[in-house]
């Protein structure tokens, strides 16, 4: 009886000491993985820094100013470029397009036809006479 306490003792040492490895292996694996993402999200900002200083060397005003005198032919503007208002053409008178629109697309029933009846409709008319009354005292 003693012997297989013993047996199952040494059983449970080596059972938790292949565990405690397997977890320290684990362990020493995800801290890699955390220091290589690391690393990659370093070089990712310096990257970003980068652009972000080409992109202020590209957009400064003076060589855009640079640029624009070399590529496009941008002439003040003077008087003569201004109109009046009344140098302006007539609008166009453009209508009622949504109403028109409507009148295209109306139903025989929007446009004063008959109504259609429906099988085993009844049409009642009610009339109603008023007889005079004398007053009397």
């Amino acid at each position: 009886m003693i012997r297989l306490l013993n047996l199952l003792a040494v059983a449970g040492l080596v059972a938790s000491a292949i565990y405690a490895y397997s977890i320290k292996y684990d362990t020493l694996y995800q801290g890699a993985q955390v220091s290589k993402l690391q690393t990659s999200l370093h070089s990712e900002r310096q990257a970003i820094a980068v652009l972000r200083a080409e992109w202020q060397l590209l957009t400064r005003p003076d060589r855009l100013q640079a640029a624009v005198d070399k590529h496009l032919a941008l002439e003040p503007i003077g008087t003569s470029h201004l109109a009046r208002l009344s140098d302006l053409p007539a609008r166009q008178e453009r209508g009622d397009e949504i109403g028109r629109l409507l009148a295209a697309t109306a139903t025989p029933k929007d446009k004063g036809g008959p109504e259609p009846r429906t099988t085993g409709a009844i049409t009642r008319t009610v009339t109603t006479t008023r007889t005079p009354t004398t007053a009397s005292r």
